[in-house]
C-alpha cells in the first residue's frame, strides 16, 4: 500500500488544505472504504427488513449476515493472506500467468471450504430451510471469495476498484429490494445474494482483465512448507483476535437465540461494530503518512546494504529506520487517541441521534479505546512483514486473541457494562507485543538482514521468530 500512499502524501504537500482533504478523504475510501459503505448498507438492511419483514424475518436475515461475515473472514483467511503473498512473489518475478493461477486454486478452495462450512451452520444448527440454507451458504462462498480476491487488487494498484465493486454490489441489491412486490425471507436473502454475486464478479473481471494470460497453477515450491504454515496461521490469528470476544458472547449471558442453534449478542454486537469503526482515522494516517515514510527509509537501508557502503552508514540508515518508526508510532497513537476521546464524550447524542440502544455504549467505548492499541499491533505486523518475520506476527496476533478471549471470561458475569473490555485487553497484549518484537528486530536488523533472516543462511522458509 506504500505506492499509493507515496501519491497521497505528495497531494498533501502540494494541493494546500485542499489537498490535504482531499488525501484524506481518499485515503480512507481506501483504507476503510468497503468497510464504511458495508455499515452504511447493514444499517439501511436493518432498518428495511423490520418493515418488510417483521421482528422474525429481520431477524433471520441478520442472523444470516452476521454469521457470514464472520466465518467468512475466518475460512478466507489463511487461504487468502498466503494467496496474496504468492502472489506477491509472482509479480516480482513478472509471472502474470502464475499469479492467474493462485487466483484460481484460491478462490476455489476459499469457496469450497465455506461451502462446506455453510451447509453445517445454516443447514444443521441454524435448521433454516432447504432453499433459505442453500442461498444463506452461497452468501457465506462468494463472501469468503470477496475477502480472498479484493486485497489483490491493492496489489495491482487498482486502488478504486474494491469501493467501486461494493458500490455496484449494494446498489443493485437496494434498488432490487426496493422493486420487490411482496418481499420474503427468502427473496430478501436471494436478492442480497445476488448483490454479493456481482460485487465478486466485478472484482474477478478486473484481476483478469489484468492478467490476461493463460493460467499455470503454481509449483508445490512456489513457497516454503513452513512459511506457508506460518503465514496461513497468522491470518486466522489476526481474525480471531478481532472476533474472539464476539463468538464468546454469543453464548453469554445477556446473547439470545436467534435462529435454531445460533446465539447473538445484540447489545455487544452493535456497540462493538460501531466502536471498530473509530479506527479509519489511525488506518488512512497508517496508509498515508507512516508506511509511506517507513517505506522510504527501510527501502534506503537496503539500498545500502546491497550496495557498496560501509556498515558505519548501514547503521545509520538502520538508526533512521527506528526513529521513522517512533515518529509514525507517536503520531499514529495521537491521533487515534483524539479519536477514542470523541468517542467517550460524544457517545451518548451519537447513540440518541442514530437510535441505537444505549447499554451498547459500554461497548462502543471499551472498543474505541481497545482500537487505539489494535492500531499499534496493525502498525507494528506491517513493520514485521517489511522484516520478513512472519513468526512473530503470527505470535503478535495470537496473543491478542488469547489476552482477549481470557479477559472475556474473566469479565463473563459482569453484565452489558463490562462489554469490549476483553476486546481492549486483548489489544493493550498484542500492542505490547508487537511493539516489543518491532524494536528487538530494529536493534539487531543488520544482523537480520545479512545473517539472521538471510534465506541463503536459514533456508527460504525463514526464521521462526
Amino acid at each position: 500500500m506504500a505506492g499509493i500512499g507515496f501519491q497521497l502524501a505528495k497531494t498533501a504537500r502540494e494541493g494546500g488544505v485542499g489537498g490535504i482533504v482531499g488525501a484524506a478523504a481518499f485515503g480512507a475510501i481506501i483504507s476503510a472504504g468497503p468497510w464504511l459503505i458495508t455499515a452504511v448498507a447493514m444499517a439501511l438492511l436493518d432498518g428495511w427488513s423490520l418493515r418488510h419483514l417483521g421482528s422474525e424475518g429481520g431477524r433471520v436475515v441478520q442472523t444470516v449476515l452476521v454469521y457470514a461475515f464472520s466465518l467468512s473472514a475466518l475460512a478466507a483467511a489463511p487461504i487468502g493472506i498466503l494467496a496474496t503473498r504468492m502472489a506477491a512473489d509472482r509479480i516480482f518475478a513478472r509471472d502474470a500467468a502464475g499469479v492467474t493461477g493462485i487466483v484460481i486454486v484460491a478462490l476455489a478452495a476459499g469457496g469450497a471450504l465455506a461451502l462446506a462450512v455453510g451447509a453445517l451452520v445454516f443447514g444443521f444448527l441454524a435448521g433454516l430451510p432447504l432453499l433459505q440454507a442453500t442461498i444463506a451458504t452461497i452468501i457465506l462462498a462468494w463472501l469468503t471469495q470477496i475477502w480472498i480476491a479484493a486485497p489483490l487488487l491493492t496489489a495491482l494498484r487498482r486502488y478504486r476498484a474494491v469501493p467501486l465493486a461494493y458500490l455496484l454490489g449494494i446498489a443493485f441489491a437496494a434498488t432490487a429490494l426496493l422493486l420487490l412486490p411482496h418481499p420474503g425471507i427468502t427473496s430478501a436473502l436471494a436478492v442480497i445474494a445476488a448483490g454479493i454475486g456481482l460485487t465478486l464478479a466485478a472484482i474477478v473481471r478486473v484481476i483478469r482483465g489484468h492478467f490476461a494470460t493463460i493460467a499455470t497453477l503454481p509449483p508445490r515450491d512456489a513457497i516454503a512448507p513452513q512459511l506457508a504454515r506460518i503465514v496461513a496461521a497468522a491470518g486466522v490469528a489476526a481474525v480471531a483476535a478481532i472476533w474472539i470476544d464476539k463468538w464468546l458472547l454469543w453464548v453469554g449471558p445477556d446473547s439470545i437465540a436467534a435462529v435454531g442453534l445460533l446465539r447473538l449478542n445484540p447489545i455487544n454486537d452493535q456497540g462493538s461494530f460501531l466502536g471498530l469503526l473509530t479506527m479509519v482515522p489511525g488506518l488512512t494516517l497508517i496508509l498515508i503518512v507512516a508506511e509511506t515514510r517507513f517505506d522510504r527509509a527501510f527501502g534506503d537501508l537496503i539500498a545500502r546494504c546491497t550496495g557498496t557502503s560501509t556498515l558505519e552508514r548501514i547503521e545509520e540508515a538502520r538508526r533512521d529506520v527506528a526513529a521513522t518508526l517512533l515518529d509514525g508510532l507517536r503520531l499514529l497513537v495521537l491521533v487515534q487517541a483524539l479519536a477514542a476521546a470523541l468517542s467517550w464524550v460524544l457517545a451518548v447524542p451519537l447513540f440518541d441521534w442514530i437510535g441505537a440502544d444505549a447499554r451498547a455504549i459500554f461497548a462502543f467505548r471499551q472498543t474505541s479505546l481497545g482500537a487505539v492499541f489494535h492500531l499499534v499491533a496493525i502498525a507494528a505486523t506491517v513493520v514485521l512483514a517489511y522484516y520478513d518475520l512472519f513468526g512473530r506476527i503470527l505470535m503478535t496476533w495470537s496473543l491478542f486473541a488469547i489476552g482477549s478471549a481470557i479477559a472475556t471470561l474473566l469479565q463473563w458475569d459482569q453484565g452489558f457494562a463490562a462489554f469490549g473490555w476483553g476486546y481492549m485487553a486483548g489489544a493493550v497484549v498484542g500492542a505490547s507485543v508487537g511493539l516489543a518484537l518491532v524494536a528487538e528486530a530494529t536493534v539487531n536488523l543488520t544482523y537480520l538482514l545479512f545473517v539472521g533472516n538471510n534465506p541463503s543462511v536459514v533456508g527460504h522458509g525463514g526464521r521462526l521468530l
